[in-house]
């Protein structure tokens, strides 16, 4: 395929061998230029670009690994190899939808412990895809209407392939929805626990206040205190502490009672 190289234009292949250029359709007077570029997961996320260039000739896919181009001849092979990609990413998305909905459940059963690092890394992979399928699903749209012309274009099979693009944007866009909404509730129930561990640290304290004035105040070390000349004044004292707490945890039990 030297005739390509020599063809087309060094700032274009330059976009066509890199490996995660976004997604672009080229058109030129002697060839077209078509890059998509989807999502695709193993480890970790990552971004591949398929580059395609059409001339009056044939269809030629640009093999990175290979860093040649390989010949497809016709635009049904275009079509089969688009369409393998893009039902791997459909599954991909699928499985991504079912994991949030996994993690749904656990956090409704209060066993999503690990909730907060979970959410990140999926409402961050699911945003990437989002807009890598929405820019894509822009790209092929623009593609379809200029080949639209041509007697021997798979119109409808390219139309499949992109209706299976926006269904799977759409998926991913329903997937975030989901996790804004549990993200929500996380933070709903947190709060919630906060909110009682301050209730009851208030209730401590309205209850031992008052016993540590008392025991501050009796502790001074100066004369004229109360109880100072009376034997057992430590057994008076505790006695006022005691039914001090007593009478403290009556009251608030009455007005929580009136609430």
């Amino acid at each position: 395929m030297k005739h390509l190289y020599d063809k087309i234009d060094s700032f274009y292949l330059l976009d066509i061998k890199n490996p995660t250029h976004p997604s672009i359709f080229i058109e030129e007077e002697a060839y077209d230029i078509l890059i998509i570029t989807l999502p695709n997961k193993e480890d970790e996320l990552k971004m591949e670009s398929y580059a395609f260039v059409f001339d009056q000739q044939s269809c030629y896919y640009f093999d990175k690994s290979k860093d040649e181009f390989e010949d497809f001849e016709t635009m049904q092979k275009v079509y089969e190899f688009l369409n393998d990609k893009t039902n791997h990413l459909m599954k991909m998305v699928a499985q991504l939808h079912d994991s949030v909905d996994v993690m749904e459940e656990k956090l409704y059963d209060n066993e999503a412990s690990n909730f907060m690092h979970y959410w990140l890394a999926t409402k961050k992979d699911l945003g990437r895809i989002h807009r890598m399928l929405n820019l894509g699903v822009e790209v092929l749209n623009t593609f379809i209407l200029s080949y639209l012309k041509e007697e021997d274009f798979l119109a409808i099979h390219f139309k499949d392939i992109l209706e299976h693009l926006s269904r799977t944007s759409r998926l991913s866009f329903l997937a975030m929805d989901k996790l804004n909404n549990l993200y929500s509730f996380y933070t709903s129930r947190s709060n919630e626990k906060m909110n009682k561990t301050i209730y009851l640290l208030t209730i401590f304290s309205g209850i031992f206040l008052p016993l540590n004035l008392m025991v501050g105040y009796f502790g001074m070390n100066t004369l004229g205190l109360p109880f100072t000349g009376i034997a057992n004044a430590s057994t008076w004292v505790t006695w006022m502490l005691l039914s001090c707490a007593v009478g403290m945890s009556l009251t608030i039990l009455w007005f929580k009672k009136r609430l």
